[in-house]
């Protein structure tokens, strides 16, 4: 009779535990996703001012660019313009960068965000922030930064 018994608790603790650990059913919990890193970016006549210039791969920025300028500003991260590539359109020199807002959307008074992760090693090392609204980059309208892994 006491082996009835014991065999009774023991069944009832293990429907307990049962009920208490997840349902066959459901998915396993994914962890939350990182939270962005906002930085801050005006744009004036010829300068750009980054609230920060140094980035880590793998970490989530969120760029808040805001044109307070009397001219629409381009915005770009990209590897640093080579020697003899400062004369290019500014739709060529947007071919090799990782962001950009285009002047069109960033008129005087306007902000606008973008999204970027720097990869590694795609993006690790020195890029920088540029306008290459015509005459905007030779005129000194460039900040660099760095990306580490």
């Amino acid at each position: 009779m006491r082996s009835i018994f014991l065999l009774c608790v023991v069944l009832a603790g293990a429907f307990v535990l049962a009920a208490c650990g997840p349902s066959a059913g459901s998915a396993p919990t994914q962890p939350a996703a990182q939270k962005s890193i906002d930085v801050q970016v005006t744009m004036t006549e010829f300068k750009i001012e980054p609230s920060m210039t140094n980035f880590k791969a793998g970490v989530p920025y969120r760029f808040v660019v805001t044109n307070k300028g009397t001219v629409n500003h381009d915005f770009s991260i990209s590897p640093p313009v080579m020697e003899g590539m400062a004369g290019m359109s500014s739709e060529d020199m947007h071919k090799n960068a990782l962001a950009v807002i285009d002047a069109a959307d960033l008129p005087p008074g306007a902000t606008k965000t973008v999204d970027v992760t720097f990869t590694k090693p795609m993006s690790a090392g020195e890029m920088e922030f540029a306008c290459h609204t015509s005459g905007h980059y030779e005129s000194g309208m460039k900040v660099p930064m760095m990306v580490t892994q």
